[in-house]
């Protein structure tokens, strides 16, 4: 395997840790950072993992069977039956792309103040007309290479902003790898993985896909996923120095104060790096939606599906709405859909009528898979059940027992799914 193959596929592969390292991972990270230190560092390992794993899931769906995520929804579940699990999938995750779109460009517009002071409406228009541009002439090998560049940015100004934070490297081991949510976190930690698997990423990553081996997407994807976990913890990280925020411009402040011009500095171009490159990625997600799930190929009708996206993020960037309260809720809702797609992804990735058999995964993957489905399921549902309690006002606002009753009867019910598909197409 030639080196410039496996260089080109981790330039192609960083549209995906350019498309999750938004505005939105440094408003959650950093506020995992603040208000429970490093506790919830396990949730950015946990995440990466897994966004490794189903991104690759999803990728090779669509290598090895020559379908589109749509296409291969209808071939599983039919016309009629499918039709509607794209609609209700797709539709959900679509509007999700226009939710981030929003905090996206606002995010850019907050990094870009934090170093020069201006209009941020002018800003706002700067930000959507070269996202436009980009968007227009649509050359995936441009849109690659500019997000590099960017991840590098927010690369190096993270990790300076880390630097600062003061734990020991066994803390940090113990961190990454004991699960622990601590009282209040629960929002916070379904945001950590909300923001780390972005749903529309698993389209994205399908169809960024075609055309690449097997091998040589698993090289791109994992390199590139792996340097975006490592800057979210950078961010986490660097949010343990400052207090509880609500807005970027008293974050720079914190960091000015604790760390001096750098700190600020650091903190604009880290941002304005994430909320450029995640307002470019996610109007291409969504348009890479329209043409892969509902089958839309027309070029205008594409730049169409873009444009709404686009524009939804410029109308909220004129409106002035804060960022912080948008950019949280929607890494919520996003972390609540993903147990669905995958579902859906394991289901298809087993099927002996649309997956080859020598591609299709073994007992052991299944069970990652399984423990994986499992792991939002948990986080998803308690959070549900949090949701519903604080709402009802009831005396104990903690089932998680019944949560986990229910995320472990529905893990039996796929994982005899499992079992029904690989007795049938032996």
């Amino acid at each position: 395997m030639k080196h410039s193959g496996k260089i080109s596929s981790v330039i192609l592969w960083s549209v995906i840790s350019a498309a999750f390292i938004g505005p939105g991972t440094i408003t959650t990270a950093v506020s995992a950072g603040s208000q429970f230190q490093i506790q919830l560092l396990w949730a950015v390992v946990f995440a990466t993992i897994a966004c490794i794993i189903l991104q690759e899931a999803s990728a090779r769906i669509t290598i090895t069977s020559d379908l589109t995520l749509g296409k291969a929804l209808e071939k599983k579940f039919g016309h009629q039956k499918g039709f509607w699990i794209k609609l209700f999938i797709g539709g959900s995750v679509l509007l999700g792309c226009a939710a981030y779109e929003a905090g996206n460009i606002l995010g850019a517009v907050s990094g870009l103040s934090l170093m020069i002071e201006g209009d941020g409406k002018i800003y706002t228009l700067l930000v959507t007309f070269f996202a436009a541009f980009l968007l227009w002439n649509g050359k995936q090998t441009w849109i690659s290479t500019l997000m590099t560049i960017l991840v590098g940015m927010m690369g190096v100004a993270f990790f300076v902003l880390a630097l600062h934070s003061d734990f020991q490297l066994s803390d940090l081991l113990i961190a990454s790898t004991v699960p622990r949510i601590p009282p209040g976190a629960e929002l916070v930690t379904l945001g950590l993985v909300g923001t780390t698997i972005v749903p529309y990423n698993l389209f994205l990553g399908s169809g960024i896909s075609k055309g690449q081996t097997v091998s040589l997407m698993r090289i791109g994807l994992t390199i590139s996923v792996l340097i975006g976990g490592l800057i979210t913890i950078w961010i986490l990280l660097a949010g343990t120095v400052v207090g509880e925020f609500s807005s970027f411009s008293i974050l720079a402040d914190e960091f000015r104060n604790k760390l001096g011009l750098t700190g600020a500095v650091a903190l604009g171009v880290g941002l304005f790096a994430a909320g450029f490159s995640s307002a470019i990625t996610s109007p291409y997600a969504a348009s890479i939606i329209a043409s892969n799930v509902f089958g839309i190929e027309k070029r205008n009708f594409v730049r169409l599906v873009w444009g709404i996206v686009l524009m939804t993020g410029f109308i909220f960037g004129m409106s002035g709405i804060k960022p912080i309260p948008v950019i949280l809720t929607v890494q919520a809702l996003n972390g609540l859909i993903l147990p669905l797609i995958t579902f859906y992804l394991i289901i298809i990735l087993n099927d002996g009528g649309i997956i080859p058999a020598h591609h299709r995964p073994s007992l052991t993957y299944n069970f990652i898979l399984l423990i994986i489905l499992g792991g939002v399921l948990l986080i998803g549902l308690n959070n549900v059940d949090k949701s519903i309690s604080a709402a009802l006002s009831l005396a104990n606002t903690s089932h998680l027992n019944i949560v986990l009753v229910v995320t472990g009867m529905l893990l039996i019910y796929v994982g005899a799914l499992l079992w029904k598909e690989k007795t049938t197409s032996r």
